[in-house]
Protein backbone atom coordinates (compact mmCIF):
# COMPACT_ATOMS: atom_id res chain seq x y z
CA UNK A 1 0.00 0.00 0.00
CA UNK A 2 1.48 3.31 -1.29
CA UNK A 3 1.77 6.80 1.56
CA UNK A 4 -1.13 8.24 -0.79
CA UNK A 5 -3.58 5.37 0.00
CA UNK A 6 -2.38 5.23 3.65
CA UNK A 7 -3.67 9.24 4.08
CA UNK A 8 -6.80 8.32 2.33
CA UNK A 9 -7.53 6.04 4.44
CA UNK A 10 -6.70 7.78 7.59
CA UNK A 11 -8.71 10.85 6.01
CA UNK A 12 -11.74 8.16 6.02
CA UNK A 13 -10.83 7.04 9.76
CA UNK A 14 -11.76 10.84 10.76
CA UNK A 15 -13.91 11.93 8.73
CA UNK A 16 -16.72 8.99 8.91
CA UNK A 17 -16.76 8.99 12.56
CA UNK A 18 -16.75 13.09 12.67
CA UNK A 19 -19.82 13.27 9.56
CA UNK A 20 -21.81 10.71 12.39
CA UNK A 21 -21.22 12.75 15.19
CA UNK A 22 -22.70 15.39 13.35
CA UNK A 23 -25.39 13.85 11.83
CA UNK A 24 -26.48 13.13 15.90
CA UNK A 25 -25.73 16.23 17.05
CA UNK A 26 -27.95 18.15 14.13
CA UNK A 27 -30.85 15.50 15.11
CA UNK A 28 -30.44 16.50 18.82
CA UNK A 29 -30.75 20.19 18.16
CA UNK A 30 -32.85 20.74 15.39
CA UNK A 31 -35.00 17.58 14.76
CA UNK A 32 -35.63 16.11 17.99
CA UNK A 33 -39.40 16.56 19.73
CA UNK A 34 -38.76 19.14 22.61
CA UNK A 35 -41.65 18.73 25.21
CA UNK A 36 -43.96 21.56 25.74
CA UNK A 37 -42.97 23.12 29.14
CA UNK A 38 -46.22 24.23 31.35
CA UNK A 39 -46.43 28.11 32.03
CA UNK A 40 -48.54 30.34 33.97
CA UNK A 41 -50.77 33.02 32.26
CA UNK A 42 -51.63 35.69 34.44
CA UNK A 43 -54.01 37.33 32.00
CA UNK A 44 -55.97 34.19 30.77
CA UNK A 45 -56.28 33.70 35.17
CA UNK A 46 -57.81 36.53 35.44
CA UNK A 47 -59.93 36.33 32.52
CA UNK A 48 -61.18 33.10 33.59
CA UNK A 49 -62.07 34.24 37.00
CA UNK A 50 -63.94 37.13 35.71
CA UNK A 51 -65.88 34.74 33.41
CA UNK A 52 -66.87 32.58 36.13
CA UNK A 53 -68.61 35.34 37.83
CA UNK A 54 -70.62 36.78 34.87
CA UNK A 55 -73.86 35.15 34.60
CA UNK A 56 -73.41 34.33 30.64
CA UNK A 57 -70.92 31.82 29.44
CA UNK A 58 -68.20 33.37 27.86
CA UNK A 59 -66.03 32.28 24.85
CA UNK A 60 -62.97 30.78 25.71
CA UNK A 61 -61.31 31.71 22.37
CA UNK A 62 -61.45 35.21 23.49
CA UNK A 63 -59.65 35.16 26.18
CA UNK A 64 -56.51 33.35 25.42
CA UNK A 65 -54.71 35.58 22.52
CA UNK A 66 -53.27 32.65 20.50
CA UNK A 67 -54.32 30.47 18.03
CA UNK A 68 -55.98 26.93 18.89
CA UNK A 69 -58.76 25.03 18.16
CA UNK A 70 -59.31 22.47 20.74
CA UNK A 71 -58.13 22.48 24.62
CA UNK A 72 -57.68 19.44 26.70
CA UNK A 73 -57.66 19.60 30.40
CA UNK A 74 -55.73 17.47 33.29
CA UNK A 75 -56.13 17.03 36.79
CA UNK A 76 -53.50 18.41 39.53
CA UNK A 77 -51.42 15.22 39.39
CA UNK A 78 -51.88 14.06 35.99
CA UNK A 79 -48.22 12.06 35.51
CA UNK A 80 -46.79 14.25 32.32
CA UNK A 81 -46.69 10.90 30.30
CA UNK A 82 -50.55 10.48 30.75
CA UNK A 83 -50.67 14.00 29.34
CA UNK A 84 -48.18 13.85 26.91
CA UNK A 85 -50.16 10.42 25.35
CA UNK A 86 -53.47 11.82 25.34
CA UNK A 87 -52.44 14.97 23.74
CA UNK A 88 -49.63 13.31 21.63
CA UNK A 89 -47.14 15.12 22.21
CA UNK A 90 -44.88 15.67 24.42
CA UNK A 91 -45.87 17.52 27.74
CA UNK A 92 -43.37 18.34 31.05
CA UNK A 93 -45.97 19.67 33.86
CA UNK A 94 -43.95 20.37 37.41
CA UNK A 95 -45.84 21.48 40.11
CA UNK A 96 -44.39 22.21 43.47
CA UNK A 97 -47.00 20.34 45.79
CA UNK A 98 -48.17 22.73 48.18
CA UNK A 99 -51.40 21.69 48.98
CA UNK A 100 -53.88 18.98 48.23
CA UNK A 101 -55.33 20.69 45.62
CA UNK A 102 -53.60 22.57 42.82
CA UNK A 103 -54.12 24.00 39.45
CA UNK A 104 -55.24 22.04 36.16
CA UNK A 105 -53.25 22.09 33.07
CA UNK A 106 -54.96 22.95 29.76
CA UNK A 107 -53.66 22.08 26.88
CA UNK A 108 -54.38 24.31 23.84
CA UNK A 109 -53.30 22.68 19.93
CA UNK A 110 -54.30 23.59 16.74
CA UNK A 111 -53.88 21.27 13.58
CA UNK A 112 -53.04 18.54 15.75
CA UNK A 113 -49.90 20.01 17.62
CA UNK A 114 -49.53 21.56 20.87
CA UNK A 115 -49.06 24.91 21.13
CA UNK A 116 -49.34 26.12 24.66
CA UNK A 117 -49.42 24.47 28.16
CA UNK A 118 -51.02 26.83 30.78
CA UNK A 119 -51.76 25.64 34.49
CA UNK A 120 -54.86 27.65 35.79
CA UNK A 121 -56.16 27.87 39.15
CA UNK A 122 -59.39 25.85 38.59
CA UNK A 123 -60.80 22.48 38.85
CA UNK A 124 -61.13 20.59 35.86
CA UNK A 125 -64.28 20.91 34.33
CA UNK A 126 -67.04 18.16 34.28
CA UNK A 127 -68.14 16.96 31.57
CA UNK A 128 -65.50 15.83 29.64
CA UNK A 129 -61.56 16.53 29.18
CA UNK A 130 -61.41 18.01 25.81
CA UNK A 131 -63.47 20.43 23.79
CA UNK A 132 -63.41 22.29 20.31
CA UNK A 133 -62.39 26.25 20.02
CA UNK A 134 -66.16 27.12 20.59
CA UNK A 135 -66.17 26.04 23.93
CA UNK A 136 -67.62 28.40 26.49
CA UNK A 137 -66.61 28.91 30.47
CA UNK A 138 -69.18 29.76 32.70
CA UNK A 139 -69.08 29.63 36.65
CA UNK A 140 -70.09 27.35 39.34
CA UNK A 141 -71.54 27.32 42.64
CA UNK A 142 -67.75 27.84 43.96
CA UNK A 143 -64.74 30.43 43.26
CA UNK A 144 -63.12 28.29 41.33
CA UNK A 145 -65.31 25.73 39.46
CA UNK A 146 -65.07 26.18 35.88
CA UNK A 147 -67.89 24.41 33.71
CA UNK A 148 -67.29 24.39 29.96
CA UNK A 149 -70.17 23.96 27.43
CA UNK A 150 -70.87 24.12 23.45
CA UNK A 151 -74.11 25.49 21.87
CA UNK A 152 -76.14 23.07 20.19
CA UNK A 153 -74.35 23.21 17.18
CA UNK A 154 -71.11 23.17 18.48
CA UNK A 155 -71.36 19.49 19.52
CA UNK A 156 -70.14 18.09 23.21
CA UNK A 157 -67.22 17.90 24.83
CA UNK A 158 -65.48 14.51 25.22
CA UNK A 159 -64.20 12.33 28.13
Amino acid sequence: MGAGMRGVRKLWLVTVPALALALVASWYLFIRERPLSSTTDKALQAKLDAAVRTPEAVPLSGMTGFGWDRVQVFAYGTDSDDISEAVGDPVEWSVSATSYEGPSLWVFSENGESVRAVQLDANVPKGGTSWPRGVKVSGGPDANVVTLELSARGGAGRA
